[in-house]
């Protein structure tokens, strides 16, 4: 089994890498690939491990550190929230019980490296199949408070904010599981739930941490240092193109720039107690990124550090990030104390690596599972600020737990080309574009010339004089699937002539109404269960399509077909906000018959009104003149 490159491993390539890890390891996840961010690192057989407690001097445990990386080695691992307590002398008073780890490093040899942008192993690796692990059961999920002393406490920031105290506080409490099962299991499970920039899985006898973070804590490349601190949020569209508009919205927002502006002065503050004078820049701002349930905004700041930086001076100057305290640093994180009911632990630490040539990497635990013996728990939290409501602030923590309740489906995306004898691919261009804008959207993998090169050959392997309905699946990897079966030639691939027509197909209404909220109708997905179910009902009594309709009573479209109806020599189409696929054959005809074909909505009375003839139509069967047989 080989990784390829450009694309995230596989759920059978994360099952073969962690089959024989054993007990202590670090295993740094990029599932989302960039330019700056596209290596894997695996750290496994640790020589020891440096452990600091509360009661410990941090600086001489950074100490230890600086002296193994001297020696060679690598280390990897985490640290606590409450180890940041520990660097100020303000705050050394509110440190948990002496004897609570508040940091633990493994002492490494070279890690193993995948770079995804290469797909190349830095040193030669064999991945050989395995049985994936079983999954496990996830129950009794909680909130480690209730809604009454969270709103309390929520009031009470809020009064801090009125006095001065702070401009915001960024609050947390913990959701309580248990587990029964593999934790290799439910980090694959979770991992296909949120592929992130900063995923991390890191075993130590039996206790798991498994990180699925899209935050960067900071990154050290020789002497560039460099921070992307995260604030702002909106939801995603149902496409790409309602996602650019969210994205600029998010961008453009008053009140989410004022909170990213805020954290962006505080880690340049931070960041500049330890680079050089006048190095400190913004080198973006309020750029927005996406990924599977949200938008982010982030912000990059970096700074030149000395060629010699201890270890102590960058902790000291950095450590907490202050996305996860709020502002100002020092007085907030007293606030946090006194009003959170217990330790943080790595939740909103830092989880990563330092290297004996003084690189070093460090994500933010957020989206972190601690699972040690069956119990659980992942932090949860949100920023709090002036205008904040509580309970807001409470329903979006329970939101929060989805995360662990609902799990990604998955799925495969679609298309269905028609290949015509003398012609070939009939709107390839129009499918590949569909396809690629779904993979977009979902994050799949696609190398669109590759496509056009398989296609080509599969026809010239397979295709005789007649007509075929060529069916395309392509999974997250980019593994591309296909097969065919022969079809009837299309009636109308255009606009059918006046006159005459011949005799009509029959259609029904289905009973099941759409959410035009609803993700899945706005691609070409195998997750269709419904659309699946009712194309058979109709195929089977003979009927050519159910028609839908949408939680507005609208009419928006047929199970496998777009729907248009004529009168007066136009055709109207529901409009894709009414909840639906964006057809080939609709955006052909759309586009080479802009004064013919139009948008609008529709309800069910116009589809049998006087003077109308209904269509339904999709880019293999054409356009279909029916009639509607009897509502259900």
């Amino acid at each position: 089994m080989t990784p390829h490159c450009n694309r995230p491993f596989s759920q059978a390539e994360i099952a073969a890498l962690l089959a024989d890890l054993g007990n202590d390891f670090v295993f740094l996840e990029t599932a989302k690939i960039s330019p700056d961010n596209s290596t894997s690192l695996l750290f496994s057989k640790p020589v020891e491990y440096l452990q600091c407690r509360a009661a410990d001097d941090s600086n001489v445990f950074l100490a230890k550190c600086q002296e193994k990386l001297d020696q060679g080695f690598y280390l990897a691992g985490w640290f606590a929230y409450e180890f940041g307590l520990g660097l100020e002398a303000r705050l050394r008073r509110l440190q948990p019980s002496a004897d609570t780890i508040v940091a633990e490093l493994g002492v490494y040899g070279r890690p193993t490296i995948f770079d995804h942008q290469t797909g190349q192993w830095n040193r030669p690796v064999e991945l050989q199949p395995v049985a994936a692990p079983q999954p496990g059961r996830i129950s009794n999920i909680r909130l480690s408070q209730n809604q009454s002393d969270y709103e309390e406490n929520i009031a009470r920031i809020k009064s801090y904010i009125a006095a001065g105290d702070t401009y915001q506080v960024n609050y947390t409490l913990k959701l309580l599981f248990d587990y029964s099962g593999s934790a290799d299991a439910l980090y694959m499970q979770l991992r296909r739930n949120q592929l992130v920039s900063y995923g991390a899985y890191l075993g130590r006898g039996q206790r798991r941490i498994l990180s699925f973070s899209p935050e960067l804590f900071f990154r050290k490349q020789g002497t560039c240092c460099m921070v992307r601190p995260m604030k702002g949020t909106s939801r995603r569209g149902r496409s790409l193109q309602e996602d650019a508009e969210l994205a600029t919205a998010l961008h453009n927002d008053r009140k989410n720039r004022a909170e990213n502006v805020m954290i962006v002065d505080l880690l340049r503050n931070d960041l500049g107690r330890l680079a050089t004078m006048g190095s400190v820049t913004v080198t973006s701002l309020f750029d927005v990124e996406t990924y599977e349930s949200l938008l982010q905004m982030t912000s990059t700041i970096r700074g030149e550090t000395p060629d010699h930086l201890a270890l102590s001076d960058l902790f000291a100057a950095l450590f907490p990030c202050g996305s996860v305290t709020g502002a100002p640093k020092i007085r907030t994180m007293e606030i946090i104390h006194e009003l959170e009911n217990g330790p943080r632990g790595v939740y909103t630490g830092a989880i990563g690596y330092l290297a004996p040539n003084g690189d070093a990497q460090f994500n933010v635990p957020i989206r972190t599972v601690v699972l040690d013996r069956g119990r659980a728990e992942m932090g949860i939290g949100s920023g709090i600020v002036a205008d904040s409501e509580p309970g807001n602030e409470w329903r979006e923590c329970c939101l929060k737990a989805d995360f662990l309740r609902k799990p990604r489906h998955d799925f495969q995306l679609i298309e269905t080309i028609l290949w015509a004898p003398n012609e070939g691919y009939w709107l390839l261009e129009y499918h590949l574009d569909r396809l690629q804008a779904s993979a977009g959207y979902f994050g799949y993998a696609m190398q669109r010339q590759e496509l056009h090169d398989r296609l080509a050959a599969y026809a010239d392997d397979m295709f005789a004089g007649e007509h075929y309905r060529v069916r395309l699946l392509m999974d997250r990897q980019g593994e591309i699937t296909l097969s065919h079966s022969p079809c009837p030639a299309p009636l109308y691939r255009t606009l059918p002539p006046p006159g005459p027509q011949p005799p009509r197909a029959k259609a029904r209404l289905a009973e099941q109404t759409t959410s035009s909220a609803d993700t899945f109708l706005y691609h070409k997905t195998t997750h269709r269960q419904l659309y699946n179910q009712l194309w058979q009902e109709a195929d089977q009594q003979g009927y050519l399509d159910y028609i839908f309709t949408n939680e507005q009573g609208e009419v928006s479209e047929g199970a496998i077909t777009n729907l248009f109806i004529e009168r007066d020599g136009i055709f109207f189409t529901p409009p894709l906000t009414a909840g639906l696929l964006p057809g080939v054959l609709r955006r052909y005809l759309l586009e080479i018959f802009p004064e013919q074909v139009k948008e609008k909505r529709l309800q069910p009375a116009d589809l049998n009104a006087k003077g109308v003839t209904l269509y339904l139509g999709n880019s293999v069967r054409g356009l279909v003149p029916v009639e509607l047989g009897n509502t259900p």
